[in-house]
């Protein structure tokens, strides 16, 4: 009895501290202007342009729009603190191009924060629907 007490109280404590469900007040579109900054490819740096950044979150998909580019793909998401939410993404145009990436979600302040990657700059996004 007090082994599976102990199994069950674990499995408990287990999906509490891995990936959680977004609320779904955090759906909907941002939009925000990405700095410019460098990328390194192959060992070779280039230039991205500062340009206009857009991400949509659905119950079961994020959408990043960025100059030329549209991905799509999933997400995980972890709790981080009281206000904060990361989102881990995994995103693809469908054909040759996957990329991840990670954001935060500011509940409190309802905006997204683009962490940096790749010599990519911070953004911070604002909601744009309601």
């Amino acid at each position: 009895m007090s082994g599976s007490w102990i199994a069950l109280m674990f499995l408990f404590i287990n999906i509490s501290v891995n990936a959680q469900d977004l609320p779904k007040d955090c759906f909907g579109k941002y939009g925000g202007e990405m700095p410019s900054y460098l990328v390194e490819v192959d060992g070779a740096s280039i230039q991205i342009d500062k340009h206009d950044v857009f991400i949509t979150i659905s119950e079961d998909e994020v959408v990043y729009v960025g100059g030329n580019l549209e991905l799509t793909g999933t997400y995980t998401v972890f709790k981080q603190s009281k206000h904060e939410y990361v989102i881990k993404s995994s995103l693809s145009n469908g054909k040759s191009l996957s990329y991840e990436l990670s954001f935060i979600w500011d509940n409190k302040k309802d905006k997204i924060y683009i962490t940096p990657k790749n010599g990519q700059s911070e953004a911070e996004l604002d909601r744009l629907d309601d």
